[in-house]
């Protein structure tokens, strides 16, 4: 949910949620294949996020938890609202390890599209930004882009 007037990452931060175990699983929704959301590694010719999927808005990235998830009886299907969107699934430890980055429950925030969706129970933030400069913040995206637990889970 981004607040009008204010550059990403820029609204004051929320703590690391010390609750949500490193071993847990989140979801980022990725709005669709395009080249600036999507590349292709060089290296090995598999398809990553690229930084791009990892922009914050003012109060960080959308991400959801798996295990409220699960307890609500929802799949990766449900947090997916339109037919090109993406899902890629990482830990929450490998937020962790890129200081100072790291991940708060948001349950059910408002002024959002499809806002009483159960999905967003299981919502959260990937939260740090607010102090780091633009090439930092940009490394961070980087950084989160290439995690190592991260994989495509929908389509």
């Amino acid at each position: 949910m981004t607040r009008p007037g204010l550059p990403p990452g820029k609204a004051p931060d929320f703590p690391d949620d010390p609750s949500i175990q490193s071993q847990a699983r989140i979801y980022r929704r990725i709005s669709d294949n395009s080249p600036n959301l999507i590349v292709t590694d060089a290296i090995t010719g598999e398809k990553r996020p690229s930084s791009g999927a990892f922009k914050p808005d003012e109060d960080g990235v959308s991400v959801y938890l798996e295990s409220i998830l699960i307890d609500n009886r929802l799949t990766v299907s449900d947090i997916v609202s339109r037919p090109n969107n993406l899902v890629v699934a990482f830990e929450v430890g490998d937020v962790r390890l890129i200081p100072p980055l790291g991940v708060h429950r948001d349950p059910w925030p408002s002024n959002i599209p499809d806002e009483h969706h159960p999905r967003n129970g299981a919502h959260a933030l990937i939260v740090g930004w607010s102090d780091l400069s633009t090439s930092s913040r940009k490394d961070r995206q980087r950084q989160l882009a290439a995690c190592r637990s991260l994989e495509f889970i929908y389509p």
